[in-house]
């Protein structure tokens, strides 16, 4: 970990658009980011599919076959480990466990990400998998007994009194006072109600959630990554900072 005010400290995200999105606001001199696991549901952690993965995805080297290689092979356990004793903060948004997942006959699973469901060679194996529905009583009682492995896991290697779960909820209105999208059929505000139950576990597992208030958040239709509602205006990712810092886990400097 970072000991001297002139070492940046070093985030380790696990998420996506929250958490990614929100350290874009950080001056790179005063944090720096270790690693970066996006496009993987917590149930996919630990759960290696990567026998069930095409060979030929159609696409070229990059972040996004790095996140669907990494999302297969189920590697978030093993590169918290790789990184618990080089880090300050673990980043946590649940952003990617929006559309659930897909478990394969063996028991292995997948994550519904918006990177696998835009290869077809993947949409093709996926078709023949079973979905676990975000919010189901499935999906549910498996991620919460993910939850509470994860949590041991994280006091195992020193990282649970530095994570930080990020509950932002997706903003039903954007700038211009009109509606926001849907994500993959699934609008903000049954979205927000799905969440609530995920939340609540971590809660309830003695997590440090920062929470923004829903009254707070609205989406930007400028947004670098487009229109969605988890997409938000600067204001709230400047809200997120600030209470990081009041919180003391880490000392940053918000750009501009």
């Amino acid at each position: 970990m970072s000991t001297t005010d002139d070492v940046a400290p070093r985030a380790f995200l696990f998420g996506s658009c929250v958490a990614r999105d929100t350290l874009e606001m950080v001056d790179r001199s005063t944090l720096d980011i270790a690693s970066y696991i996006a496009r993987q549901s917590l149930l996919s952690a630990g759960s290696d599919a990567s026998a069930h993965l095409p060979t030929n995805l159609g696409i070229s080297e990059g972040f996004k076959l790095r996140m669907i290689k990494n999302d297969f092979s189920g590697n978030l356990l093993q590169s918290v480990r790789q990184a618990a004793e080089s880090i300050d903060v673990l980043l946590w948004d649940l952003a990617d466990e929006r559309h659930g997942v897909h478990r394969f006959e063996d028991g292995t699973i997948v994550t519904r990400s918006i990177d696998n469901v835009q290869v077809p060679a993947i949409v093709e194996l996926l078709d023949a998998t079973e979905h676990l529905t975000f919010g189901s009583k499935t999906h549910q009682s498996l991620w919460t007994a993910a939850a509470i492995s994860f949590t041991e896991f994280l006091d195992e290697v020193g990282l649970l009194g530095r994570t930080v779960v990020l509950q932002v909820p997706w903003a039903l209105h954007t700038t211009e006072g009109k509606p926001t999208p849907w994500s993959m059929g699934v609008r903000a505000r049954d979205a927000n109600r799905l969440y609530e139950p995920y939340y609540d576990t971590l809660h309830q597992l003695g997590h440090n959630v920062i929470k923004v208030p829903a009254e707070m958040v609205v989406a930007d239709p400028g947004h670098r990554w487009g229109l969605a509602p988890f997409h938000y205006t600067d204001a709230v990712y400047r809200e997120v900072l600030d209470q990081l810092r009041i919180a003391g886990v880490i000392r940053l400097r918000p750009q501009g």
